[in-house]
């Protein structure tokens, strides 16, 4: 490498001397203002100084070295290409004579797993339907589909809500809709059962949580209670205790965070025989799933919601948790309409969905 300092008046004379003597492929590694020494560079004007380098230029065997390691390069990259392409050649014929020795099991596993389902589980339901009915005969896809939307169906337990119930909670992580779904059950029990209904809040950690809530409650002229701390639940049952059901809503907890879990927990006691709800997203993966379910577990939640079907086309999350748990799911949400998007969960429905028989929520 060549390296030269240039004293020149200003940086565009610099750059012409150093392309000049360097060339175009010189580049500049320094440069700083400089005054000439002695009493003279007092009056005189500021210069600057430029240091700049250029790689030495190759000598001739070492160019011939070069360009012969740039050929063997490249004569192996086109045999490692050609490689490649007869793998893939070899592989995808392996997959078509593994599908065909498979039968049609091995399609239908495909359409589990691509819908999220996971592949344990959906390799459980199909060695369950082989061995219940395949082992004499030979079952049509149509068959298949009958028989595995039935098996799936079986597996996402669901359940209605008691008559008897009369508070219903709703807790989980933030950001999964959790304060829309409880105003979408308000209203519809207010409007369509004629129910007297109440809300209590407990969020007040969320910004404008409480305002929105209480917007809700203006529009249907229920009564709302703002609950600070565990020691307030007690007053704000007994100010909504001519209400036929209260609804309470909570704020979005990070599972990780074992305190504030534990905090939610204190809230939840002071409730008399609630129904709890763990609200989820269908969104979530199945992974996070689990370990919300299990750092919520302290707070005692009997059902489930899931919501956001609207926002995902694949919907093995509901198979996977229902597989997990022996608690029903209840509720499902498709939309930020309220009270519009909002069902009852339907085993038959889900299922479809979950088999991509059916692809719209």
């Amino acid at each position: 490498m060549k390296i030269k300092k240039y004293c020149v008046e200003n940086v565009q004379e610099g750059m012409l001397q150093i392309k000049k003597e360097l060339g175009p492929e010189a580049v500049i590694i320094d440069s700083r203002k400089v005054r000439e020494k002695g009493l003279r560079g007092f009056f005189a004007p500021v210069k600057v100084e430029i240091t700049a380098a250029v790689d030495s230029p190759p000598s001739p065997w070492q160019a011939t070295a070069t360009r012969e390691r740039d050929f063997q390069e490249q004569k192996m990259q086109g045999e490692l290409s050609e490689l490649k392409q007869l793998v893939n050649q070899l592989v995808n014929r392996q997959q078509k004579q593994n599908i065909e020795e498979k039968g049609p099991f091995f399609r239908w596993m495909q359409r589990l797993i691509e819908n999220d389902v996971e592949p344990a589980l959906a390799q459980q339901i199909l060695t369950e339907i082989h061995e219940d009915f395949a082992v004499e005969n030979a079952l049509s896809d149509e068959v298949i589909e009958l028989i595995l939307l039935k098996k799936v169906r079986e597996r996402l337990r669901v359940a209605d809500l008691p008559d008897a119930a009369r508070i219903l909670a709703f807790v989980g992580p933030t950001g999964v809709g959790k304060t829309t779904t409880l105003a979408k059950l308000a209203a519809r029990f207010a409007l369509y059962h004629n129910k007297q209904v109440g809300m209590i809040t407990i969020d007040t950690y969320r910004i404008g949580a409480v305002e929105q809530l209480r917007t809700y409650a203006d529009i249907t002229g229920m009564p709302i209670e703002v609950v600070m701390t565990p020691k307030d639940m007690p007053r704000a049952l007994e100010r909504l205790a001519d209400r036929e059901l209260i609804l309470v809503d909570t704020a979005g907890r990070n599972s990780k965070n074992s305190m504030q879990v534990s905090e939610l927990s204190s809230f939840m006691a002071g409730l008399p025989t609630p129904e709890i709800f763990l609200v989820l997203s269908a969104t979530t993966k199945t992974k996070d799933l689990y370990r919300i379910m299990a750092n919520f577990a302290k707070v005692n939640f009997k059902r489930l919601i899931f919501t956001k079907l609207d926002e995902t086309d694949t919907f093995g999350v509901l198979l996977n948790v229902a597989s997990s748990t022996s608690l029903p799911l209840t509720y499902i949400t498709t939309g930020q309409n309220v009270p519009d998007d909002l069902e009852g969960a339907n085993a038959e429905r889900l299922a479809k969905l979950v088999l991509g028989v059916e692809q719209h929520v």
